[in-house]
């Protein structure tokens, strides 16, 4: 994850085909796939701010750009300073409650989203998220 995070934050520190500097966005999030190994399989994204209406073309070939389209999306959120099995165990929570109540929802990864500097220690606010159905 650590070099996924530098690749993204060197395309908005600049390292794009127009030099580009951006201003960073949160949250940062991690699409974790539940039926193939995660860690092979993660994907990083950033989110590029509103005012960049046409988004440089990254020069690293490891960072891509995507849209995402609007989606209803079911949240849970969680505090302290969370690492992978937290998350995998938050996101657990939330599958198994979204079960109980019987909502459909995409159960084959959940999204990792982190909405502080890895600097700031206390007061931290985490999500994991699935797609609805």
């Amino acid at each position: 994850m650590v070099s996924s995070f530098s690749r993204l934050f060197k395309y908005i520190s600049g390292n794009n085909a127009e030099g580009l500097k951006m201003s960073m966005t949160v949250p940062v999030i991690v699409y974790m796939p539940l039926k193939q190994p995660p860690a092979d399989n993660a994907t990083m994204s950033f989110f590029v701010p509103h005012e960049v209406e046409n988004p440089p073309k990254p020069t690293d070939s490891e960072v891509y750009l995507d849209k995402f389209p609007a989606a209803s999306v079911y949240v849970k959120t969680f505090g302290g300073y969370a690492l992978n099995g937290t998350y995998a165990d938050q996101a657990k929570a939330l599958a198994q409650n979204l079960a109980a109540l019987g909502l459909q929802f995409d159960d084959t990864y959940f999204v990792r989203a982190g909405y502080n500097s890895p600097l700031e220690f206390f007061n931290r606010h985490n999500e994991v998220w699935y797609m609805a159905k």
